[in-house]
Formats: C-alpha cells, sequence, structure tokens
C-alpha cells in the first residue's frame, strides 16, 4: 500500500526544502511529480534529476498569490497527465515579502499579505485542485503548518494566525470532501534544517531546539518529505483531518524535563554531542 505508482502529486514550493523532499520522496514512490513553484531554475534543475533517475517530473511556475497562475497550473498538469490525485501545500512567502511583527505594532498590509501568502494560498490551491481529485475518483492533501500555530512566537503574531488557519482549512475539506474520497492532512514542522531555516537561524538556535527536544537533533527535510508520502498513499487511507507534528517530539515534555535529564545524563543529554544534525 506505501506506493504511489501513476499517482500525479503537485507539491508547491517544491522548488526547495520540504517541498523538494516530498517531490523526491513521492517520486522514489512511482508518483508522477509536478514542482509549482516561482524558482524555475531550481524547480527545473530537480525535474532533470528526477527524469533522469526513471521519474516523470514537470515543472510549472506558478505565483501562489495569484489565483490565475494556480488556475493554469492545474489545467497545464491535467493536460499534461490527465488527472490530479496528490497535492502538497509547502510553499508560503518570507519575511521579506511579508513583515511580521506583534499585535500592537502590526501593519494592516502586513497582516494581510502574511494571511494571503500563507492560508488564502493553500486554500486555493484546495479550491482548484479538488474537482480534479473528485474527476480522478479521490485523492490526499497535505497541508504545511508550523508549530507556530500552536503557540505564540512574540514577534510573528501574523504568521502564528495563518498557519493556525490551515488546521481549520484542512478540517473543513476534510469534512466536506471525504465522501468524494478525498483526504487532508496538516504537518507541523519545528526547526527544520531547510536552506531558509539555515538562513535564518543560528546554531545556536538550532542547538536550542534539539535540546528542547526529546530526539536530540533537528529534523532534515527528508524526515518532512517521507511524512508527506505517507501522508499521500493508500498506507494512511483512514487518516483525514488530523495534524502531524514532526518536530522530534517538541512540547510533549513538562518544564522540568531538561533539568531532570541533565542531572540524569549530564554532558550526554545536550544535543550538541551527538551534533543536532543527523544526515
Amino acid at each position: 500500500m506505501f506506493r504511489l505508482d501513476g499517482k500525479v502529486a503537485i507539491i508547491s514550493g517544491g522548488a526547495s526544502g520540504i517541498g523538494e523532499a516530498s517531490a523526491r520522496a513521492m517520486a522514489s514512490l512511482g508518483a508522477r511529480v509536478v514542482i509549482a513553484d516561482v524558482n524555475e531554475a531550481s524547480a527545473k534543475t530537480i525535474v532533470d534529476d528526477l527524469v533522469a533517475n526513471g521519474s516523470e517530473a514537470m515543472s510549472v511556475r506558478a505565483n501562489i498569490m495569484s489565483e490565475p497562475d494556480i488556475s493554469n497550473l492545474m489545467t497545464e498538469v491535467s493536460s499534461a497527465f490527465g488527472r490530479i490525485e496528490i497535492l502538497h501545500n509547502s510553499a508560503g512567502i518570507p519575511r521579506s515579502i511579508a513583515p511580521d511583527t506583534e499585535v500592537a505594532e502590526m501593519s494592516v498590509e502586513w497582516w494581510n499579505t502574511t494571511l494571503a501568502g500563507h492560508v488564502t494560498s493553500s486554500m486555493l490551491l484546495c479550491k482548484h485542485a479538488i474537482p480534479h481529485m473528485i474527476e480522478a475518483g479521490g485523492g490526499s492533501i497535505i497541508n504545511t503548518s508550523s508549530m507556530a500555530a500552536f503557540g505564540a512566537t512574540i514577534d510573528q503574531a501574523a504568521y502564528s494566525v495563518a498557519k493556525a488557519g490551515l488546521h481549520a482549512l484542512s478540517r473543513e475539506v476534510a469534512a466536506t470532501y471525504g465522501r468524494d474520497n478525498i483526504r487532508c492532512n496538516t504537518i507541523v514542522p519545528g526547526a527544520v534544517l531547510t536552506p531558509r531555516g539555515r538562513a535564518t537561524m543560528t546554531e545556536e538556535m538550532f542547538i536550542l531546539f534539539a535540546n528542547e527536544t526529546p530526539v536530540p537533533y533537528v529534523p532534515s527535510p527528508s524526515d518532512l518529505g517521507n511524512v508527506v508520502a505517507f501522508l499521500a498513499s493508500d498506507a494512511s487511507r483512514a487518516l483525514t483531518g488530523q495534524d502531524f507534528t514532526v518536530n522530534g517530539g517538541l512540547g510533549i515534555t513538562l518544564p522540568f524535563w531538561q533539568y531532570k535529564m541533565r542531572r540524569k545524563r549530564g554532558a550526554q543529554f545536550e544535543a550538541s554531542t551527538p551534533p543536532y544534525e543527523r544526515d
């Protein structure tokens, strides 16, 4: 059951990070992969690599902030492959495009742009993919949230609200289209060793994350990609409307866990030994 042979999978933001990892994971299981991204050069490089390794793949330039682009994406994919069965909404927008801050300092423009780039875009991708999935006899949608949906970030209020909205969106889609054999789930990363993560977080911050989790390392993009591939497959056919935290156990411990573990294991507890980067 853990195969995707012949299924057509669209990955928004598939040219890097978690999106690229999920594209590669699904291709390895036999899916025909479509990378939708504004970074055409990187998308083409990944597609060329997948094709060279025996997979069927294509890329389509698509701006997730543009409904015409999204509609065109679905039309191109349907024309090329005849069906759409999997959608991974991995794309978001960086803070360079949508600055963020605490509520008392929030610009309405920042707020609206952030929500548009993280939750409205996913809604539009679902909106335009679902009719194709119904026609294909069903499908699986995987939205990408963040631990920021469950805990305050202090200076990213709009981002936290947008990511929280994705969970409601997933439940709405799951409840509304389950009888059409469409499932919708949400993955919830914490810190991830993506190119964007490495550019915005210091080594000290990664070590801090690793020390806050039961597993002593920070997840890699492939850790997330493998979960996406599972949720796309029939092996997860009974799962819909659910949240899957892929973060090494961040948030499952009580506040005094670190203190007890340091007393019990001493230096062996620290995530910097072994390194926080597993792969």
